[in-house]
């Protein structure tokens, strides 16, 4: 879409442009921006939307991302092409460009930032490989050809250090000898013609031999190139021309290079302006606080607290909708009101969000896309067209009649204005009815009375208005939908001084009607008013409401938290409190089977007491059983891959398998296993459901089962020795305590060294009274039977 220049300058989108070039670093960053259009294909807009998106979320994350070092080359490449040398700085200009083609390349490749409109940029420019690193070798910071560029070079530049230091030595020895004293003007050596002299006074210029290469000013000093180093400086000389012939050897064969990569080197420097530019949309997005708006297929418009983006200080937003109930809105209200504002804003809005930049309205802003934005704002007089207020406007507005259609935004400020007022509105009627009827989307200002009555009787059209404060004789800027305006003149001619007699004979010359028309619409004003005012306060308290919400939940959530990790706590309490009863229950049965053994008594006494110590246990244990939790979760409710919390092991973990006839859920958390009952899991809420994973090695258990929920089996495939035996021997304990009289070892096949210390581990165990390998499950020969005593 091309905007009218007559539009843009209406719409003060050259403004924004102009801001925009501004953030620029390059200058055909600068290009692009300057030459930004409106794009009339959504998918365009789009891209360029994401565009500016991506280039925010890249400076979020670093500030200094920039294509600071790129140089303006495009002259260079072209002097190239054209077989032209570059000098020493030209080919550094180069060489900085390409390194900074590399370094933003690298930084989008590895930076965190999801930017893929940038990275597809960099990722399509094929730097060329050699050029960067050879013009650092042969050129130096300050601009001079390095001695490195070449041998022959750096053996000339060897022979000229060597020269000029004879030189300087025989000079040197000259302006020390006595005999020279009274001929030298002063006992220094200078350089006249690229040849090394030393000041000589006239009178003594026959006593002293050698080439005049200039006179002082006053002509009483001569320099003088003695004779004795005139021959050396004669071999300087054409060694110095060597050298030169040879800087500018090196500087072609550089030149050549570029020229060879000229293309791949014009395309690096595209990139990086293209990267400018949508860096210079995100920065321009940043300075005005403005963000994306949504993107519709129809051509609608529908800006929430939007606002001006050239108007400064405290700016009243506006907030209109067109294309959705209504296409058409006709705005009336008194001067300085704010209506040729909004339409700015309107048109202004549009066109940038077509351009692919961000606009200073909130987030859930809907923009359509226009392929045409016409514009007749503001006084179209000329004196040097003849054209008067009327004619001009019509001029624009006849251009606009023969080019709108169905998919064109239209802004028509004081339609119909400059003529007779009963024949202007009824032109401006039958105007904005034509469009009206094509389909277009037309916000339109005007006084004329006549188009309230219009907007009331045409479907989809709806009347506006500018909000006028008549106490303070100041407009609020706020535009009111649904609602026309009024002038206010007999308000503001009162307030301002108007004698009242005046006034009053001013209104025996409005009707009846039109009065009542008036004094209607100051009552729709005043009902509007109190209808805003009391939405305010709605939503306002709807946001407390919704805030103290959100924190009556968190807290709730932290006092389930917290109450749940308290009875996992007393929980852990109660069963250390049962091991450490166990631990010293063992260590008396030890002791009196000793003593009994000696005794030579049976083991009658020994059982009684073992019995004994576990009707303790169990009566500690049952202790246990108020603290569970009094609530648990349905088998349906539970799914795979949800994350749940369990509350005795205090953490999280995800669900592998559904719940079994005994009511438990198959849980993964971390590397670690295990079945947990119902009744000790917890939904959680906020996690979304993932896929089970598999986890490489066994399938190890917790350390212990609680007393209620032992398992007849203990897996320890996977484990290391010393590891299986740690959580053997807990799980032994735990056994006997609850009266498991045989239990399972699952260690699997093949696992010979496991085996063998898991023997070698219950050979020794106070608790076992035999163990055999045997099968468990479906014949699985890994298993070893313990039977406990």
């Amino acid at each position: 879409m091309v905007l009218n220049e007559r539009v843009i300058r209406k719409l003060d989108f050259d403004k924004i442009l102009e801001r925009l070039a501004n953030q620029c670093i390059m200058p055909r960053a600068r290009e692009l921006a300057e030459q930004l259009e409106p794009h009339s294909h959504l998918d365009l807009v789009r891209e360029a939307l994401e565009e500016t998106g991506e280039g925010k979320d890249i400076l979020r994350i670093n500030p200094l991302f920039s294509v600071r070092g790129a140089r303006e080359i495009r002259p260079l490449v072209e002097r190239c092409l054209k077989g032209g040398t570059l000098t020493t700085d030209e080919l550094l200009q180069i060489r900085d460009t390409l390194k900074a083609a590399r370094v933003v390349k690298q930084g989008l490749q590895e930076g965190k930032a999801e930017v893929p409109h940038l990275k597809g940029i960099m990722e399509q420019v094929i730097l060329p490989k050699g050029i960067e690193e050879e013009i650092t070798r042969c050129i130096t910071e300050d601009g001079q050809v390095a001695d490195q560029a070449s041998s022959v070079l750096a053996d000339l530049r060897r022979s000229i250090s060597r020269l000029q230091t004879r030189i300087r030595e025989t000079l040197d020895g000259i302006i020390r000898n006595p005999a020279y004293q009274k001929i030298l003007q002063d006992p220094i050596v200078t350089q006249r013609s690229e040849r090394y002299v030393v000041p000589v006074k006239q009178e003594y210029r026959q006593s002293f031999q050698g080439i005049v290469h200039d006179q002082s000013a006053s002509g009483a000093t001569l320099y003088i190139e003695p004779m004795a180093v005139v021959n050396l400086g004669n071999e300087l000389r054409e060694v110095v021309l060597k050298e030169q012939r040879e800087v500018q050897r090196i500087l072609l064969l550089l030149s050549a290079r570029v020229e060879g990569e000229a293309e791949a080197i014009a395309d690096a420097h595209e990139a990086l302006a293209r990267v400018d530019f949508i860096l210079a949309k995100a920065r321009l997005s940043e300075e005005m606080n403005a963000g994306a708006p949504i993107l519709t297929e129809k051509q609608e418009i529908s800006l929430v607290q939007a606002r001006h983006p050239l108007l400064t200080g405290k700016v009243v937003p506006l907030t209109i909708q067109l294309g959705t109930r209504f296409d058409t809105v006709v705005v009336t209200g008194p001067n300085t009101g704010g209506k040729t504002v909004a339409l700015k804003t309107i048109g202004l809005l549009a066109a940038m969000a077509q351009c692919g930049l961000h606009i200073p309205a909130e987030s859930d802003s809907r923009v359509g896309v226009f392929t045409q934005i016409f514009a007749d704002i503001g006084d179209e007089q000329s004196v040097e067209q003849s054209l008067s207020t009327f004619s001009g406007h019509m001029k624009n507005i006849v251009e606009i009649v023969e080019k709108a259609d169905w998919r064109s935004l239209i802004l028509l400020d004081e339609v119909g204005a400059g003529t007779d007022p009963t024949e202007g509105s009824a032109l401006a009627m039958a105007i904005i009815a034509e469009l009206h009827e094509r389909g277009a989307r037309i916000v339109a200002t005007t006084h004329y009375g006549a188009l309230k009555n219009f907007a009331y009787n045409t479907t989809r059209v709806e009347n506006a208005s500018v909000e006028f404060d008549s106490e303070t004789l100041r407009p609020t800027y706020r535009l009111l939908i649904g609602i026309p305006g009024k002038s206010n003149a007999f308000y503001i001619a009162g307030r301002l001084g108007l004698p009242e007699g005046v006034l009053d004979r001013a209104r025996t010359f409005v009707t009846e009607r039109e009065m009542q028309v008036a004094d209607l619409i100051e009552n729709l004003e005043d009902t509007q008013r109190e209808i805003d005012l009391e939405k305010r306060r709605a939503r306002e308290e709807r946001q407390a409401i919704e805030k103290e919400s959100l924190g009556l939940k968190e807290k709730s959530q932290k006092l389930e938290d917290d109450y749940q990790e308290l009875m996992a706590k007393a929980r852990d309490q109660a069963t250390e409190i049962v091991r450490e009863a166990r631990r010293e229950a063992e260590r008396l049965i030890d002791e009196l089977k000793l003593a009994l053994k000696e005794e030579r008594k049976d083991q009658q006494a020994i059982e009684k007491t073992r019995q004994g110590i576990r009707k303790l246990s169990n009566k500690v244990g049952d202790q246990d059983t108020p603290l569970r939790t009094p609530h648990g979760v349905e088998p349906q409710e539970i799914k795979l891959g949800q994350m749940v919390y369990m509350t005795k092991l205090r953490q999280k973990g995800q669900v592998l398998k559904l719940p079994n006839d005994s009511g438990e859920v198959f849980v993964q958390a971390g590397v670690i296993k295990l079945n947990v009952p119902l009744s000790e899991i917890r939904l959680i809420q906020e996690e979304k459901a993932a896929k089970p994973t598999r986890s490489v090695g066994g399938q190890g258990k917790v350390g212990m089962k609680k007393a209620e929920t032992i398992r007849t089996e203990i897996d320890l495939r996977g484990m290391m020795v010393e590891e299986a035996g740690y959580e053997l021997d807990k799980y032994l304990d735990d056994a006997v305590l609850t009266g498991v009289g045989q239990v399972y070892v699952i260690h699997g096949k093949g696992t010979g060294a496991l085996r063998q210390g898991i023997h070698e581990f219950l050979r020794g165990h106070h608790h076992v009274k035999s163990f055999r390998l045997g099968q468990h499950g479906e014949g699985d020969l890994g298993v070893t039977v313990v039977e406990l005593k």
